[in-house]
């Protein structure tokens, strides 16, 4: 019972998560809406609920606006915010004394932490040297100098620490961002790499049969139908250039040791590579529907390789569970559905490629659908549609 509701917890926060991820990709969004609600309050608390003279009033409603407003750029420019948001406050201090209003507040802090945590050392240190003697020259107004000096040291240290605590991780949490992105876009590469490679030997063994067969029926007709000899001629030329042009192309996208050379499996191989994988753990089930037809070789290839990947990743990650593949021969389609029942979590893991990397880009390469991901009642489906021309 409690396993199950400790499971239950922990879906519930993938989910709640899984609802957070958009929030997290309009951070900017987000900053602007709080610099709207915030200038909003501010004006409001200025002509509403504040006190004191008009020019103060009026000070504080122009100059907090640019604090506040500047909060919607905070993490593009966050060194210029954090500059304006200190020299007005220091402005206002030494005319009027520090600004008692909540959104102002709530703003300058805003600018501050983007300053501390998104600008870079040189300016961080240029800027927060600027700060802290403009806070110092406030006491020439209102505020006493022991109070200047207090709340510049203060503002400095709070500054420096959440620079190195927060900006850091914040620092760290971008580069691996940013290594992740390249890693993927790499692993794109590399998989378009490897398609082009077996499309090549797939694509060359074809035109090497028309090459062969046009050769043989030139020679067989012993100087007869002088047209149709011109027209093998062509065939048989154009065929080998097309070979030559092929090696030459795909040679720059082989490993500098060479690969061995195999025939490309196709949707016939299916039932041996079912079986290889039961032998491996994974009890599966192979279902035909429609009737079997010769496709082209580049979608037999795909094909055949997406339920490769899939039943790879279901072996891995899927625990103790079944799995069943089902190929379905439209009229002008293929559809393939691969589904498991394994509790595991599932991960893009390959058998040589990079998992659902390597399905989109096989599946792009033809126009069609790829549908990825975890079922409701759990376990995990891929279902591709290829369309046929």
């Amino acid at each position: 019972m409690t396993e199950q509701l400790w499971g239950s917890t922990l879906t519930r926060m993938r989910a709640a998560l899984a609802h957070l991820r958009p929030l997290r990709r309009n951070r900017l969004e987000i900053d602007w809406l709080l610099a709207g609600a915030l200038t909003l309050g501010l004006e409001l608390e200025t002509w509403v609920g504040g006190g004191g003279a008009f020019r103060e009033r009026l000070a504080a409603a122009l100059l907090g606006a640019t604090v506040t407003a500047s909060v919607a750029v905070r993490r593009l420019y966050p060194a210029s915010v954090g500059l304006n948001a200190g020299f007005v406050a220091a402005l206002l201090s030494a005319v009027w004394g520090p600004p008692s209003l909540v959104c102002w507040g709530i703003g300058w802090i805003c600018c501050m932490y983007g300053l501390a945590v998104w600008a870079t050392q040189r300016r961080f240190a240029f800027v927060v040297a600027a700060i802290t003697l403009a806070t110092v020259a406030s006491a020439a107004g209102p505020v006493s100098l022991s109070n200047a000096l207090q709340f510049g040291v203060i503002t400095l240290v709070v500054m420096v620490l959440v620079r190195r605590v927060v900006g850091d991780r914040e620092r760290r949490a971008q580069l691996a961002e940013r290594e992740r992105d390249i890693a993927a876009r790499e692993a794109v590469v590399e998989e378009r790499a490897r398609i082009a490679r077996e499309l090549h030997d797939a694509i060359a063994h074809n035109v090497s049969m028309m090459v062969v067969q046009a050769g043989a029926e030139r020679r067989v007709l012993d100087g007869k139908g002088g047209t149709t000899r011109e027209v093998l001629e062509t065939i048989e030329r154009v065929g080998r250039g097309a070979l030559t042009e092929m090696r030459r192309l795909v040679g720059m996208l082989r490993n500098d040791a060479g690969e061995p050379l195999a025939p490309q499996p196709g949707l016939d191989d299916l039932p041996t590579l079912v079986g290889q994988v039961r032998e491996a753990g994974l009890p599966v089930e192979l279902h035909i529907d429609g009737d079997r037809r010769a496709l082209p070789v580049g979608i037999e290839l795909s094909a055949y390789r997406i339920v490769q990947e899939a039943l790879t990743n279901a072996l891995k990650h899927a625990g103790e569970s079944h799995a069943s593949v089902r190929v379905r021969y439209g009229a002008d389609s293929l559809e393939l559905e691969i589904v498991d029942d394994g509790a595991g979590a599932q991960a893009p893991v390959s058998s040589g490629g990079h998992g659902l990397v390597g399905m989109r880009e096989r599946v792009a390469l033809y126009g069609g659908r790829l549908d990825a991901g975890r079922r409701p009642s759990g376990g995990f489906a891929v279902r591709v549609l290829l369309p046929i021309r």
